[in-house]
């Protein structure tokens, strides 16, 4: 059987409507597994749903109130959906506790590093004013900058190319500051922002900066990663 990958939906508030973008559904599908897009349910369903699933992708989006990690709100905070926040927060803890393969997402990378003790920058280029501006307008189809990959991070292997830099697009304006206890950096920018981290103990919790769904169809390393991830979901017999 293929894997169902539960991935965490987009809210528009003027048609008060649930979206998934569809290079998420696309890569799953590429990647071999049966793409669900999630809406936010009540947090008490979250355990029946993660008993549907064989793993989660935790998707890009906007942002969540800053008193989650501990700092003010700031003024370019935007698409703040209190809905998702309780949903996404119980899906994801509830994830980890099962011992589910996780792949986060932009937004989805700093929702596993929050809810486990870690902390972001609400706004990098106030805390970090050297650091290149991420979130320039740039469409997810270009290449804005390149990481430097951790030779001997569980990522390195799951990419799949054997190269330790890698040339992404971006589209952020907050980036972690504190990595949660139990997590390793296994990427940062050439400006020195962390770009992905992963769960030292856990069989696939990944956390990435970018978005590799918009690179999967033309390169190699990103495709690699989709295709681990679903792997590591397949059902055990």
């Amino acid at each position: 059987m293929k894997p169902i990958i539960g991935i965490v939906s987009n809210f528009e508030l003027e048609k008060d409507g649930y979206f998934c973008f569809a290079h998420y559904v696309r890569a799953v599908e590429d990647a071999g597994g049966v793409p669900v897009i999630l809406p936010y349910a009540d947090t008490a369903s979250v355990q029946s749903i993660l008993g549907l699933l064989s793993g989660v992708l935790l998707s890009g989006g906007g942002d969540f109130p800053a008193e989650l990690y501990g700092e003010k709100p700031h003024p370019t905070f935007q698409k703040m959906v209190p809905e998702r926040d309780r949903f996404e927060f119980a899906l994801a803890e509830a994830a980890l506790k099962a011992e589910m393969p996780v792949l986060g997402i932009c937004r989805g990378m700093q929702v596993l590093n929050v809810i486990e003790g870690g902390t972001i920058y609400p706004h990098t280029l106030d805390a970090l004013p050297q650091v290149a501006d991420h979130r320039d307008g740039s469409p997810l189809d270009a290449m804005v900058h390149r990481i430097d990959i951790e030779p001997a991070s569980r990522l390195a292997q799951l990419l799949g190319t054997g190269e330790m830099k890698l040339d992404v697009n971006s589209m952020h304006h907050q980036a972690i500051n504190k990595v949660a206890h139990g997590y390793d950096v296994s990427a940062r920018s050439e400006d020195g922002l962390i770009e992905a981290i992963e769960a030292r103990d856990r069989p696939f919790v990944i956390g990435v900066q970018w978005h590799p769904e918009w690179m999967f169809d033309k390169n190699p390393a990103c495709r690699s990663l989709f295709r681990n991830f679903i792997k590591a979901c397949v059902p055990q017999a």
